[in-house]
């Protein structure tokens, strides 16, 4: 049940609840008081739709109405009026008749009561009015009609209202009392159970958020109910749990940087190491020839690229990782595209006596969305990374483009392979399968790290696969560009 509609039946049993304590608490005081209900009838006006029988001093009515018109000469006798006494104890009633200004006729009890104090001939209907008279007060049905002299004769049944008089002046205030009574109870007793059915589940968040806030994020709430809180519950227990995994995540990168500052250290210091090793030769006079002194120079330049190369390598990394790299993305016919990559860098690969065969189907174009500086760069570190690691006799370098669900590059050697627990760490950075950090094998461990990171640029994705001593195969998956309006080669 939701807090809105908690909130509305709550104030709804505001209302209604107290209403019915008052009504059952008001009809308990009556009975008690007037010692049974029914008495309160009798003194109320007449209504069918309420009442289901006519009550008994009605009936009498009816009969004294039904005599003054059939007999009036009989109902004026005392003989028949005195005859009327169980009737009138039976309807709890008595009964008084005033001829002109006089009274005719009287019960036991109501003989002293002033002709003056009772109404006037024709002022009342049949209906029960409340009259007080003397200290008394009555419900009375009047019934006025004329005898054949013209005198006026006016029939009073009269029942005693005083205990109802006197109830309601005695017990009035302690009602209203009751009723604040009533009315503070059940609000504070509705408010307190509302207010704890809400606060409740509240500070169980508040706790758990306190736990939060002094790092304890292994603090758990389970959500228990259906409704706002319940929902707002549960997004602070998905929020909990992204915290955590934004903490190990945290953790991981303060890993990967330690690991990263570590490795930068490494690479930069040994070709450092040794560019002060061979200055230290030729200050100190170890390069006493011509000869010497080049090589050692040589080598002092070689060394210096290397580092060249890792710093380049190091800043497009971190570029790439920052989301710092723009790219010029255009729609690129990638089977054109490697022809001309593979022309030029055949070249190369002849000097190293690398073979490359290039597989695709001639009558096929096959466009994607690429920055071609970019994705030529993704090409140059897997293949060199290829080339490095190549120990048979015949090297041979296949690349084959193809069209799936998505527009494939793969790219096969036949070096040793790469072992199956290496397989998932190739694409981390700094990462080398031949851990010696020699640089005709290691490189800087750069290389696959930068290449995923521009392929997923281009939305797209690389896999490997590699068995040992057979080769390694890596897959690039682009998506398909089907608007070649505008087509590059």
């Amino acid at each position: 049940m939701s807090i809105n509609l908690r909130l509305l039946l709550s104030n709804i049993a505001i209302i209604i609840v107290p209403i019915i304590l008052f009504f059952v608490a008001s009809v308990l005081l009556m009975v008690v008081f007037l010692g049974d209900i029914r008495e309160l009838a009798y003194l109320l006006p007449e209504n069918h739709n309420y009442h289901k029988t006519v009550q008994k001093d009605s009936v009498l009515l009816l009969k004294l109405k039904e005599k003054s018109v059939m007999d009036p000469t009989m109902l004026m006798s005392m003989e028949y009026l005195e005859s009327l006494d169980a009737e009138l104890k039976e309807s709890k009633a008595d009964l008084v008749i005033r001829s002109d200004n006089e009274i005719f006729y009287s019960t036991t009890g109501l003989e002293k009561v002033n002709v003056d104090a009772l109404p006037g001939f024709g002022e009342t209907s049949e209906l029960r009015n409340m009259e007080q008279i003397g200290k008394r007060t009555f419900a009375i049905k009047q019934h006025d009609f004329y005898l054949n002299d013209g005198s006026k004769i006016s029939l009073f049944l009269m029942k005693d209202a005083s205990p109802w008089n006197k109830f309601v002046k005695t017990f009035f205030p302690i009602l209203f009392g009751l009723c604040l009574l009533i009315l503070v109870v059940t609000n504070g007793l509705l408010t307190y159970f509302m207010s704890k059915s809400i606060i409740k589940p509240i500070n169980r968040l508040k706790k758990a958020a306190q736990s939060i806030k002094n790092g304890n994020l292994e603090h758990s709430i389970t959500a228990v109910r259906k409704d706002e809180i319940g929902q707002l519950t549960e997004d602070f227990e998905k929020m909990r749990l992204k915290l955590i995994e934004s903490r190990e995540l945290q953790k991981q990168y303060e890993e990967n940087r330690k690991e990263l500052i570590a490795h930068i250290s490494h690479d930069l210091k040994t070709p450092i190491t040794s560019i002060k090793g061979y200055i230290e030769g030729i200050r100190d006079g170890v390069a006493d020839t011509p000869e010497k002194r080049t090589r050692y120079i040589q080598t002092i330049y070689s060394k210096s690229v290397d580092m060249d190369h890792l710093i380049d390598e190091l800043f497009l990394f971190s570029k790439l990782d920052l989301g710092k790299v723009p790219f010029h993305f255009e729609v690129v016919n990638i089977k054109n595209y490697l022809i001309d990559y593979i022309e030029e860098l055949s070249f190369d690969l002849k000097k190293m006596n690398v073979e490359i065969d290039f597989q695709f189907e001639p009558t096929r174009n096959f466009y994607v969305y690429a920055d071609r500086e970019k994705f030529k760069r993704v090409l140059g570190n897997i293949v060199d990374n290829s080339i490095k690691y190549m120990d048979k006799v015949s090297k041979k370098l296949t690349i084959t483009l193809s069209e799936n669900e998505t527009v494939d590059i793969v790219i096969t050697d036949n070096g040793p392979g790469i072992p199956d627990e290496a397989i998932p760490l190739i694409f981390n950075q700094f990462y080398r399968a031949e851990q010696s950090r020699n640089k005709l094998t290691g490189g800087s461990g750069l290389g696959l790290s930068i290449a995923r990171m521009i392929v997923e640029e281009h939305q797209g994705s690389i896999q490997v696969e590699s068995k040992l001593a057979v080769g390694t195969k890596i897959t690039i998956s682009l998506p398909h560009n089907f608007l070649p309006e505008v087509v590059s080669s």
